[in-house]
């Protein structure tokens, strides 16, 4: 097959209820990944936050108030941006990443009641800060990090203060944790299909979205989780097991991966490898860590309890926050948060010659390789769960294998917090990827929303059995699911041929959501 062939059916999903389902046949050598490229910091920023502000609505509150930052999408060291300031957290963590540390010190100035946004006769604002005499430190701190936002138009209050009170907004009791966003690296798929032409463009890989997901430090609204390969790079490892859909440049398979088949490159060109002997191994997740160990959320989820928050208290190692490609903090002693998007180098006192840590923290950088010879990847993109393996379903099998955990209680869970395989039943969007016996590709998007916002018109989604099955009769024999809900979209031919399933608490109302990656075919 060379060409690209579109069809649309609705199809009936039980109970009398159907769904809009759009089903695109690729061929194989003409798919492809990539990231997004943010353009507007307003508009990403007016768009996050009305969503956050239905939220708040939703959840009760009368006049929510919330404050975005955009952090920038080439992060520098904090020492560079703000020179001779402190740059580490209360916890004692170190902060390399000008991001973090952005990001760590307007938490505690909302959090403390330290912040306040004024307003002057002449429509101007102004940021302040009002903090205790004894807080020398914070005040150096707080005065450089709101003069580069203010300067560079980077932090946003929506609703803004009503013109002409002239009345300070003061920031006490203010809900940080929900009501404040750092906004990562993401944007809307129409900007990329007005400016690109392309004659397939779709959503692929789960990203940091819920509060739940967004509670370090190191953490964006729109981060992409999981592996993803473009141009035979190694863009993000594959921080926890989960399924990914996988190109060598001659086939596509589907695997599960995980950190433990990939081999971390630090400074000096020292491997680290899950399999190797000697002082370059690693542990992933060990009750007792031995010399290397990489502690994930995932941690300890397979002896029943609820994920890993931070690292064990551990008085003689070093320890490294890496998101990406990058070394964003590192603390002594054990202790560390771990961000959901990223995972924790911890090295005991000895493991690696001192020159490796102190590398580290100057380069603040790391490169990835594949574990195992045959897994030298063209691309490559990272989702889950595994839906289809062999033409039968495998989502018992993921269920058992892939770390997925939902946020429960005041438990919070391992993003995206919203997937809980064990209610695999309920329908919603869904986006999902298919392999035909001949190598061929099936994307399959089914459209739906909230139950409580559809109307008589809308499609009902499907739950991920239901995607099974549609798959299974377009002739799939191995399946992956992609990020669904609000974030399935699908561009055919320049134009958006589902409905996306975010609402905002508005019946028959839908908006676009902005996502970090997305799948091309050309």
């Amino acid at each position: 097959m060379s060409d690209i062939s579109y069809q649309k059916e609705w199809r009936q999903v039980g109970d009398g209820a159907y769904s809009s389902v759009h089903l695109v046949d690729i061929p194989a050598g003409r798919l492809r990944f990539e990231d997004l490229h943010p353009m507007s910091s307003y508009v990403r920023q007016q768009d996050i936050a009305r969503m956050h502000y239905a939220r708040a609505r939703a959840r009760g509150e009368d006049s929510p108030h919330i404050l975005t930052w955009t952090a920038m999408q080439t992060d520098r060291r904090a020492e560079q941006m703000f020179p001779g300031l402190s740059y580490a957290a209360d916890d004692g963590e170190q902060l390399i990443s000008a991001n973090s540390f952005l990001t760590c010190a307007l938490r505690k100035l909302l959090n403390e009641g330290w912040l306040q946004l004024h307003e002057y006769i002449s429509d101007t604002y102004e940021w302040q800060v009002d903090i205790p005499a004894a807080q020398h430190e914070w005040r150096a701190r707080a005065e450089a990090l709101l003069r580069w936002l203010e300067e560079s138009i980077q932090l946003d209050l929506y609703p803004n203060v009503e013109r002409g009170s002239y009345q300070p907004r003061i920031f006490r009791q203010f809900d940080a944790r929900h009501n404040f966003v750092r906004i990562g690296r993401c944007d809307f798929i129409r900007h990329f299909v007005q400016n690109h032409e392309r004659q397939v463009v779709f959503n692929t890989s789960h990203f940091l979205h819920e509060h739940d997901d967004l509670i370090s430090h190191h953490s964006g609204y729109g981060d992409a989780i999981g592996l993803m390969v473009a141009e035979n790079t190694i863009l993000r490892p594959p921080v926890y097991r989960r399924g990914a859909l996988l190109y060598d440049g001659s086939s596509w398979r589907i695997e599960s991966f995980s950190l433990e088949d990939i081999q971390l490159i630090l400074p000096g060109e020292i491997r680290l490898n899950a399999n190797a002997g000697g002082a370059e191994r690693f542990q992933l997740n060990p009750a007792a860590p031995g010399n290397i160990a990489l502690y994930t959320r995932a941690g300890r989820l397979g002896s029943g309890n609820r994920p890993l928050d931070r690292t064990p208290i551990a008085r003689d190692r070093t320890e490294f926050v890496l998101v990406n490609r990058q070394a964003l903090s590192w603390k002594r002693g054990g202790g560390l948060q771990i961000p959901q998007n990223g995972f924790v180098l911890s090295l005991a006192d000895g493991a690696l010659p001192s020159a490796v840590a102190e590398s580290l923290i100057e380069d603040a950088w790391v490169e990835y390789e594949f574990a195992d010879a045959k897994d030298r990847l063209q691309s490559a993109i990272q989702a889950g769960p595994i839906l289809l393996r062999d033409g039968e379903s495998a989502l018992a099998q993921a269920t058992a294998e892939e770390e997925f955990w939902p946020s429960r209680g005041d438990a919070i869970g391992v993003s995206p917090v919203h997937i809980d395989l064990a209610g695999a039943g309920e329908r919603k969007a869904r986006s999902a990827i298919g392999i035909k016996p001949d190598g061929e590709l099936l994307l399959a998007v089914v459209d739906g929303c909230n139950p409580s916002f559809r109307t008589e018109k809308d499609s009902h989604g499907a739950t991920l059995e239901e995607v099974v099955e549609l798959l299974q009769d377009a002739g799939a024999v191995e399946a992956l699911n992609l990020s669904g809900e609000g974030s399935s979209h699908l561009f055919f031919a320049g134009g958006l041929a589902g409905l996306p399933s975010d609402r905002r608490g508005q019946r028959g109302v839908f908006y676009e959501r902005m996502l970090p990656s997305i799948g091309i075919v050309d």
